[in-house]
């Protein structure tokens, strides 16, 4: 049967938008795979996930959730997805608050075996990752999101500039959407105040690893040295800093 292999959804805040994204899901899937980052702390997403799990539709295999007793940050979760489900072919790892309309999802259900190096789901510049779907091939090729990028912000730039550099031919399978855009930003006052202090380490971090601001990159290779393109060191003292809670 054809099929999509996995599709993970990281989670903070907003159980109602996670659902309706689960809602959207309209063709075969082997996984839908939610990393749930609330740490208990928001009973909304609790009552989702168990509203997901109850109301499971036949042509989803299965629902498959882990709940971190921290929260990973968006590269991080991509990676877990990636890196807990290596049975599968592919992975699309979306937004909670990203929701192809119906039929969409039959496109890149066409297309997700003659894509190699993967392929960008969303349907505008800004919205490109919002939705993406990743390879063996990619990977290996450009490497993991760079967990750094914590808890998020940058992490976006960084890869496309280093899928640029490694000349791979990503497709785009642009999907209609609604987009309930920083959503999980949007939900706090006090997640706005701290992420005016993390956007401000991100970018700092990528301008030193790439040269200059994103489209004003000078580096071809990490930090201006000879590493590979998948180069990025796990730092937990800066994760430990850059928390939101």
């Amino acid at each position: 049967m054809e099929r999509l292999e996995c599709i993970g959804v990281p989670v903070l805040v907003g159980g109602h938008k996670l659902f309706e994204h689960f809602q959207t899901i309209d063709v075969p899937l082997k996984r839908y795979y939610i990393v749930d980052n609330s740490m208990g702390r928001d009973s909304e997403v609790e009552n989702a996930i168990d509203a997901i799990c109850d109301y499971k539709p036949d042509h989803i295999q299965e629902v498959v959730v882990v709940q971190n007793n921290l929260n990973a940050g968006y590269p991080g979760s991509v990676n877990q997805i990636i890196r807990d489900n290596t049975d599968c072919k592919h992975w699309i790892v979306c937004g909670y608050d990203w929701h192809p309309v119906p039929g969409q999802w039959k496109r890149v259900l066409n297309k997700a075996a003659s894509v190699p190096f993967g392929a960008f789901l969303g349907n505008t510049p800004t919205d490109c990752m919002c939705g993406f779907l990743w390879t063996p091939q990619l990977l290996a090729k450009v490497g993991y999101l760079d967990e750094n990028f914590f808890p998020g912000y940058f992490e976006d730039n960084d890869y496309r500039y280093r899928i640029i550099q490694s000349g791979a031919s990503v497709d785009a399978i642009p999907l209609q959407a609604n987009h309930d855009r920083s959503s999980t930003l949007n939900s706090s006052v006090e997640f706005q105040k701290r992420n005016q202090y993390t956007f401000q380490k991100n970018y700092k971090y990528y301008v030193e690893k790439w040269g200059g601001s994103p489209t004003q990159e000078k580096y071809d290779r990490p930090f201006g040295k000879d590493y590979p393109l998948s180069f990025w060191e796990f730092d937990p003292v800066r994760r430990q800093k850059l928390r939101w809670i």
